[in-house]
């Protein structure tokens, strides 16, 4: 039994894939196709994280005049206020401890 022919194979791989919907390479050149015949995965990483809570500085900065106070924040602002006090808090920029070592490389 003979084989057929190399150009009637092509002619009917072109038939099979217009057929079937597919697409016809006779070179098979990488053409993405596998890519792109696949699902998006974007409304999947959205639906992953929760939605997000709106905080009470954005209400407040909505409504300037219902002049709400964010407890947390005030607790906050008062620990901060408390270690200043007993010279625990921040130093000012310029004056950490990175700034003492390196001034103290220089002499």
């Amino acid at each position: 039994m003979a084989l057929p022919l190399k150009p009637r194979l092509l002619k009917l791989q072109e038939l099979t894939c217009s057929l079937f919907n597919t697409v016809y390479n006779p070179t098979s050149a990488h053409t993405g196709n596998k890519i792109l015949k696949q699902r998006l995965i974007g409304p999947s990483i959205v639906n992953w994280y929760p939605t997000k809570m709106i905080k009470l500085k954005r209400i407040s900065d909505m409504f300037p005049d219902f002049n709400l106070v964010d407890q947390d924040e005030q607790r906050r602002l008062d620990d901060i206020a408390r270690r200043k006090r007993r010279g625990k808090g921040a130093p000012k920029k310029g004056h950490g401890r990175r700034a003492v070592v390196a001034a103290s490389k220089k002499k």
